[in-house]
């Protein structure tokens, strides 16, 4: 059976349900209250008739009772029995149950003048004479109302089953259509085009959330396709240096005839093969990072130790390039939960791109700053900076903007770092120093997803 044709049967039934459950409920209280109410006229005549014998006697009873007669409605029923059962006054004709009996009942009766008996409901009463005292009302026109309110309730339920049904086939067409768009946007993704997005309608329904979520979930589809493509190509273009280099070093010491040329030459082949080395090694971090694949080493550490140990380790290095390295540390400890290994690895690159290219400045400072919820640990240069245009270039993996690559890299110290940061759930920022620039890793200090673990 189709979908649409379930969800219009489903939405038609439901609606029937409904609209049954209302109508019962309608029935049965107007039904209880027209019983309700004729027992208590019932009651209220019978109260009447008995305190009149008792205060005036028979003669005052038979007064009562001809009064009602000629004075009540035509659906009262009265009469005065004696103790055999014949009729001394009254309304009644003929009775269906010929032994009276104390107490309330249903039952047929024929009132005088008329030709065919009708449903009553009575109260018999013996009174101390030993006469039966018989009161009540014919229930022929509660039985007419309820005879109309049912016929009408049976109109109301075909017409709720009938509008019903088509609630559940607009339905069914709304549904239907909303997810053919997105089934049609599944067929093209599958023909390879990434092009297509599924139409919002702009109501901000479930149908817009799915929507969007798939929509955003096809553009990172795309950027990752996008990212490969560029990362096949800037890697073929990028190890083709650095293998030319060791294969031309290779080649010069196989073809060395002295020993110490050809030691130096080894020596160089060495150093090209672990520049490449480091290149692949940081491509697979790099892989990794983004495959979350590192949450399982995550434990808590303090961030403010980690930032002095970076600092003592590359102050001699900043020196040798004519910087200054401060740290300005935390004024508590910062703990944090994650993987202290590549965050130490993702800081050391941005302090290594300070000193390569702001040194200049003179200055270079690392700070580490929490709110409580989120850390950060700054790195800042006063050196050239990077134009804001031109920081998603240097955020891309081999994204390199010394077009003549005169200086030593791969251009993949900031994609680590980035990378590294979305492990964690953080983002890598790049901002304006005045002048230079200052790079950030803000990181929540535990995961959204990260399992529960406590401080060592």
């Amino acid at each position: 059976m189709p979908t649409t044709l379930r969800i219009a049967l489903l939405a038609g039934l439901l609606a029937l349900l409904s609209n049954l459950a209302v109508i019962g409920f309608i029935y049965y209280r107007t039904h209880d209250e027209a019983v309700s109410q004729m027992r208590q006229q019932v009651v209220e005549a019978d109260k009447v008739l008995t305190d009149v014998y008792r205060s005036g006697g028979e003669a005052a009873l038979v007064d009562a009772v001809q009064d009602t007669i000629s004075y009540a409605d035509p659906q009262s029923v009265v009469g005065l029995f004696d103790p055999n059962g014949r009729e001394q006054s009254g309304n009644i004709a003929g009775i269906s149950q010929p032994r009276f009996s104390e107490g309330s009942r249903t039952t047929f009766v024929r009132l005088r003048g008329q030709p065919t008996p009708r449903q009553a409901a009575l109260i018999m009463h013996r009174l101390s004479s030993g006469q039966w005292l018989i009161s009540g009302r014919i229930s022929g026109e509660g039985l007419a109302i309820r005879q109309t309110l049912e016929s009408s309730l049976l109109i109301a339920l075909a017409l709720a089953a009938l509008l019903g049904s088509a609630c559940g086939v607009i339905l069914a067409h709304y549904v239907g259509g909303r997810i053919g768009n997105i089934v049609a946007v599944a067929r093209r993704i599958s023909r390879h085009d990434l092009s297509r997005r599924v139409p919002l309608s702009g109501s901000g329904d479930a149908f817009d959330r799915l929507g969007q979520q798939i929509n955003a979930m096809l553009d990172r589809i795309s950027g990752l396709m996008e990212e490969l493509r560029m990362l096949t190509d800037s890697l073929a273009h990028d190890l083709r240096s650095p293998v030319s280099r060791l294969r031309s070093a290779a080649q010069a010491a196989a073809e060395s005839t002295t020993p110490d040329e050809q030691e130096a030459l080894l020596e160089n082949v060495i150093r090209q093969a672990d520049a490449l080395m480091r290149i692949l090694s940081a491509v697979l971090e790099i892989s990794r990072s983004e495959a979350l694949t590192g949450r399982k080493q995550f434990s808590w550490f303090d961030l403010g130790d980690l930032g002095a140990e970076l600092t003592e380790m590359y102050e001699p290095l900043a020196e040798e390039a004519g910087a200054g390295l401060r740290y300005d540390p935390p004024a508590q400890p910062v703990p944090l939960y994650g993987h202290r290994q590549l965050l130490a690895q993702a800081v050391s690159n941005l302090i290594e791109n300070a000193v390569r290219y702001g040194s200049k400045g003179g200055e270079i400072r690392i700070g580490v700053n929490s709110n409580g919820k989120q850390m950060r640990i700054e790195v800042g240069d006063r050196g050239p900076g990077i134009p804001v245009e031109l920081r998603g270039e240097a955020r891309r993996r081999f994204g390199r903007l010394d077009s003549s690559r005169s200086k030593e890299g791969a251009g993949l110290g900031l994609a680590l770092a980035e990378a590294i940061a979305h492990l964690h759930d953080g983002q890598l920022m790049l901002e304006d120093n005045r002048p230079g620039l200052l790079t950030a890793l803000e990181l929540p200090i535990r995961p959204a997803d990260a399992e529960d673990a406590r401080i060592a």
